[in-house]
């Protein structure tokens, strides 16, 4: 009997603590991506300003590491062809990537200025907007560091609290 209650407590706390790290892990994820499109970003502005490569060229070129993000240069190219504005740019980053509207906002501006500036010009914008987008995503992994602490501790008591009134 008393192993029962063990385990039944054991198992209680153990899916507590699995449910509040999937909700850790959707942040960790939202971290990644931005991480990786800071690194196209880069990637953009070396390969387009110092190699004078096409978007086309350095899409091909470019090792993605995620799905998401693949699609979502694709459509930035589809999206410079068809001149079309960063604000419907940036909806469609929104509905892809689930990132902040704040960093989404800076990488959709590159649609804005690319292609049309000069190779000086467009490599200090994009320089810049890859700043922007890295204090962005700073800014979101300290918040999420934080709230990832504070869950890590609730969930553990929050376990204990359930496994308790269930044994």
């Amino acid at each position: 009997m008393i192993w029962i209650r063990t385990a039944l407590f054991i198992c209680t706390v153990v899916s507590v603590k699995y449910i509040f790290s999937s909700v850790n892990d959707d942040g960790d994820e939202k971290i990644k991506k931005m991480k990786e499109l800071i690194n196209f970003t880069q990637y953009l502005r070396v390969y387009s300003c110092d190699m004078k490569m096409s978007i086309e060229e350095i899409y091909e070129k470019y090792n993605f590491k995620s799905i998401d993000t693949e699609m979502l240069i694709k459509s930035l190219i589809n999206f410079l062809e068809d001149k079309k504005s960063s604000k419907e740019f940036m909806d469609y980053i929104n509905k892809i990537m689930y990132t902040s509207k704040e960093f989404n906002s800076y990488f959709a501006e590159i649609i804005d200025y690319y292609g049309l500036a000069y190779s000086e010009v467009l490599d200090k914008k994009l320089n810049f907007t890859s700043e922007e987008m890295e204090r962005v995503m700073k800014e979101f992994s300290v918040s999420h560091g934080e709230k990832k602490t504070l869950n890590n501790r609730i969930s553990f008591l929050a376990g204990c609290l359930a496994a308790i009134i269930l044994v």
